[in-house]
């Protein structure tokens, strides 16, 4: 193993990671705090410092030879990520690390650039709150700007909403500032890539499939998307801008995007590969291991071979949540599974407490599932959920 990859986070969505280094001949380092966290058996080498504090993991790193660094799935190591690339002089993503965040700093970065993104006020009090409302005109959306997985994120429809939810927020965040942005009316829709020594590896646009909510986030994705073809050309001149805006490169990216007026919409952007299962839904679509990927990028490699001449795998998504939250009694599931169901699987077992789906960050499970066409997918899906049983007291 002549070359070492330290992996933000040992939670159990980095463990493909650590197995896709280890078949590459790629020594690992993990950095975490300290927990049970799924991950560290995995990895060569364990470091103990916080992912979240840049400075502690580059102290933690020492005199060790480090040839690359990423982390999937979650925002919290992405800042860290930017910064050792930067120190350590090796690939990876500038400023835009940094950015992924702090949707403000994000949102100032598209505004610089060019990049179209919703118009967005920084709100300090509820002061600023409601004079940012009268100005840019409900409905609204005010943002916690350092959070994932759709918290610290509401519509607000008038002054009481207001009211209502900046406290909430507030309370949510690290930071002493939110956002509020107008509200964009059209279709919202997910954007996986990956830059690769500066140019895009591949650009595959996800259907979402949301879980209503105030507002609604994605509990599942679907692949092709509907209207992924016909707006291709310009998907991938939005993903060119973004990555230029936020100086992404040598990494995955996921995006959330709006089709609005005719128009192509930046919502946001991170430099790691999505959570949602999104991770093996790119695999089985280009019919690869795509954290192998993940992990060859990260090394500098080029990797645009890997998904060029691939693709084509109709498959979908779908979070698993609980109705209530409490202790979990049980689950029960089909005996046998039809061969279409590339993954059904929960990250608890009963015993467990659970929350309310209510977040990302709040799923039991998964469910991956092949399939003709997109809708085909999603019909399977829907199928299965009627055979499982949750049990929560």
């Amino acid at each position: 193993m002549d070359r070492t990859l330290l992996v933000l986070g040992a939670s159990y969505s980095q463990i493909p990671l650590f197995q896709a280094a280890r078949k590459l001949g790629v020594r690992t380092v993990a950095s975490t705090i300290p927990g049970p966290y799924a991950g560290i058996p995995y990895a060569d080498e364990v470091l103990y410092c916080d992912i979240t504090k840049p400075e502690e993991v580059l102290r933690s790193v020492g005199e060790r030879r480090i040839d690359g660094v990423t982390t999937c799935c979650m925002d919290v190591g992405t800042r860290t990520m930017g910064y050792l690339c930067s120190q350590l002089h090796i690939p990876g993503p500038g400023i835009g690390a940094q950015a992924a965040c702090d949707k403000f700093l994000q949102k100032e970065l598209y505004e610089k650039a060019g990049v179209r993104t919703a118009p967005f006020r920084k709100i300090g009090s509820e002061e600023e709150l409601l004079e940012a409302c009268a100005q840019i005109g409900y409905p609204v959306m005010l943002k916690a700007v350092d959070l994932m997985g759709s918290r610290g994120v509401f519509r607000l429809d008038c002054d009481q909403d207001a009211h209502a939810h900046f406290a909430e927020v507030m309370e949510q965040t690290k930071k002493d500032y939110c956002i509020a942005e107008k509200f964009l009316t059209g279709t919202m829709f997910g954007v996986e890539a990956m830059m690769s020594r500066g140019s895009l590896a591949y650009v595959l646009p996800l259907g979402n499939d949301l879980h209503e909510g105030n507002p609604p986030f994605p509990q599942g994705h679907h692949v092709p998307w509907e209207m992924g073809e016909e707006l291709y050309e310009r998907i991938c001149c939005l993903t060119k801008q973004v990555c230029g805006a936020l100086e992404f490169d040598n990494c995955a990216l996921d995006m959330d995007c709006m089709l609005a007026d005719g128009e192509l919409w930046i919502i946001e952007a991170t430099p790691r590969a999505g959570a949602t299962a999104i991770t093996d839904m790119v695999s089985i679509y280009y019919g690869i291991d795509y954290f192998e990927a993940i992990v060859r990028c990260a090394l500098g490699e080029d990797v645009t071979g890997m998904f060029s001449g691939n693709g084509g795998t109709p498959n979908a998504t779908w979070l698993i949540g609980a109705d209530e939250e409490g202790v979990l009694e049980e689950i029960r599931i089909p005996r046998e599974l039809p061969e279409e169901v590339a993954d059904l699987s929960f990250n608890v077992k009963p015993g467990d407490s659970i929350r309310r789906f209510a977040s990302g960050r709040d799923r039991i499970g998964q469910i991956i599932v092949r399939g003709s066409d997109a809708q085909d997918c999603r019909r399977r899906i829907e199928d299965l959920l009627k055979d499982i049983v949750i049990k929560v007291r």
